[in-house]
């Protein structure tokens, strides 16, 4: 008898408390941090856990709403100031039944695209990624781009990359230097020089502190058919002595070495930091076997050789020569491109000279030099080429 009612308290407890939310997991929202792009605002929340959500939108006026089940904040409720042309401000508020409200106020309807970042096991915290995208900027910056190309013809046009961005920081050094604005800064220098050099035209991919997905920055030099494509980078090590900038290329046959393999499965894992999930791109499958793409690589190459002697001039080298993986961000067909490490930041001494101007502006004047090079190379070839159709052409016409 004792046992049956011992048994009946415990289910009681269970059950009661379920119906009354006793057994509801409570969770809390313990920081926020957000990202302006030109046509996106990206936002960042931690979470305790895996909170149940509810994104959806109101008009008059234009907002984006996302409601959290048994949640509350861990900061004050203070409204967050954007005004970033997409994003007002962010308000928070409180609704009966437990549920946090956050409210986006928008300056027009946006498309929003809201996941939880997978962490790994051990991590006890979670990351909520909510992007809200306004399709109109985007088709404006598209046009001003295209009109600034249209206004430089018969340049040659370089796009620039700086890597990571926004919520991904890239590597980050002893002195705390992440490497996402330190190659933001080096890729403005960068198209500084180009573009006051007689017969060159660069695009940067992203000139802010904001994401790009990898695809994107490819995309981008496929989209204005551009003629060389340069990813800028800062390396890391573990061992804090490690010194010297590095170039990289495509590989179709896997990795020069093993840490060249573990250096591009870092790179490559930039889109799983901000929750975009790993997919290969079919259309580049279908090219794998065209010579184009293998030409591409080999001119890759040999503009990495021209880099790295270049550099070498001034600066310390971790390799002579290039070296090959299959980093996503140089997979395109189009064009030759290279992914530059321009310093360990690990080390602190080059964490240091990476952000001075002196070092920037050399390692610039470098790479310079190297497309200057370059360039004239692919010239010759081409000039050779030509002759080679023209003699081949005159002699299958005489009789």
């Amino acid at each position: 008898m004792t046992r049956i009612f011992i048994y009946s308290i415990m289910i009681l407890l269970f059950f009661g408390g379920t119906f009354f939310g006793l057994g509801q997991e409570n969770y809390h929202i313990t920081s926020i941090q957000y990202w302006s792009a030109p046509d996106h605002t990206s936002i960042l929340l931690d979470v305790s856990g895996k909170v149940p959500y509810k994104p959806f939108s109101l008009a008059n006026p234009n907002r984006f709403i996302v409601d959290f089940d048994n949640t509350t904040l861990s900061f004050p409720k203070q409204d967050i100031t954007i005004k970033d042309g997409i994003v007002n401000q962010i308000r928070f508020g409180s609704l009966e039944k437990n549920i946090l409200r956050v409210v986006f106020d928008v300056v027009h309807p946006v498309e929003q695209h809201i996941c939880f970042i997978e962490n790994s096991p051990e991590e006890k915290m979670q990351r909520l990624s909510i992007n809200l995208f306004r399709p109109d900027l985007k088709n404006g910056a598209d046009k001003n781009r295209a009109t600034m190309l249209s206004e430089a013809k018969n340049k040659k046009l370089i796009v620039i990359d700086p890597g990571h961005g926004g919520e991904d920081p890239g590597a980050i050094g002893p002195r705390t230097t992440k490497e996402k604005d330190i190659v933001l800064n080096f890729a403005r220098t960068l198209k500084k020089m180009f573009d006051e050099k007689t017969g060159y035209q660069t695009l940067l991919t992203r000139n802010g502190d904001y994401f790009l997905p990898l695809k994107e920055r490819t995309k981008i030099a496929e989209n204005y058919h551009a003629d060389l494509f340069i990813s800028i980078h800062a390396d890391s090590n573990h061992i804090k002595q490690t010194q010297g900038a590095s170039v990289y290329c495509l590989s179709l046959k896997g990795a020069s070495d093993e840490a060249t393999r573990c250096l591009a499965e870092k790179e490559n894992s930039s889109d799983l930091i901000v929750g975009i999930p790993f997919s290969e791109n079919v259309d580049l499958n279908l090219t794998l076997l065209d010579l184009a793409l293998t030409n591409n690589i080999n001119s890759s190459l040999r503009y990495g050789a021209l880099i790295l002697r270049e550099i070498e001039k001034a600066h310390a080298v971790k390799f002579e020569k290039p070296k090959q993986a299959a980093f996503r961000v140089l997979k395109t067909a189009e064009m030759p491109s290279v992914l530059i490490e321009i310093g360990f930041i690990s080390n602190p001494v080059e964490e240091k000279a990476l952000k001075q101007t002196e070092f920037q502006n050399q390692m610039g004047q470098a790479i310079l030099a190297a497309t200057d090079q370059f360039m004239n190379l692919m010239a010759q070839k081409d000039t050779s080429h030509q002759n080679k159709e023209w003699k081949a052409h005159a002699s299958s016409s005489q009789p």
